[in-house]
């Protein structure tokens, strides 16, 4: 039995028209040609913080990293 790939795939830039959006929508296409489960996310969806360990230990987890 074949285990089929899921697979999560995001840019790593939410700007328009960045390189990595359009590289992100290439992977994507050929990833499910090739058979996988892919799910695409934008990260402008799940707005962070930069890490800062300090800040968890005193707020906690920020809500949209435990969404993502």
């Amino acid at each position: 039995m074949a285990v089929i790939p899921r697979i999560l795939v995001f840019a790593g830039s939410i700007r328009t028209g960045a390189f990595s959006g359009r590289t992100a929508d290439v992977a994507q296409k050929e990833l499910a040609m090739q058979g996988a489960e892919v799910t695409r996310i934008s990260l402008g969806d799940y707005p962070l913080p930069i890490m800062d360990e300090d800040l968890e230990k005193e707020k906690g987890i920020p809500e949209n990293a435990v969404k993502l």
